[in-house]
Order: structure tokens, then C-alpha cells, then sequence
């Protein structure tokens, strides 16, 4: 069971990475946002192996905040 952890998730090659990634549903696919409250497009994919997690990558402190 693959897991992937796919950062800019909630729009552009992040998203279409979950998008593409997430269509194997023995796939586990993290993906971070910077805010839930953009993750609209990810929400409504409706893919239970999604597992959409809020953290800047930049800041260690919120990375391990957000496991």
C-alpha cells in the first residue's frame, strides 16, 4: 500500500497529483494546504484514501503540529 505525501495540494500540479495519485484506491495520499478553507476542490473528489492535512512546509514547529 503506497503512501504519498503531495505538498500545493489544493490547486495546480499539487492538486492534479492527488487527483491522479488518489484514482488507485490502494493508494494513501497526504495532502497539504497551507489552509483547509482552500481545499474545496480536494474535498469534493470524495476519495477516501485523500487525507488532506493543513501545514506550511516551511515552519518545522506546524509540520509536526499537523501528524
Amino acid at each position: 500500500m503506497p503512501s504519498y505525501a503531495i505538498t500545493g495540494a489544493a490547486r495546480g500540479i499539487g492538486f492534479e497529483f492527488v487527483n491522479q495519485l488518489s484514482t488507485d484506491s490502494e493508494n494513501i495520499v497526504f495532502a497539504l494546504v497551507r489552509s483547509k478553507t482552500t481545499a474545496d476542490r480536494l474535498v469534493a473528489l470524495g476519495r477516501p484514501n485523500v487525507h488532506i492535512l493543513e501545514a506550511d512546509i516551511t515552519n518545522t514547529n506546524g509540520l509536526k503540529a499537523s501528524t
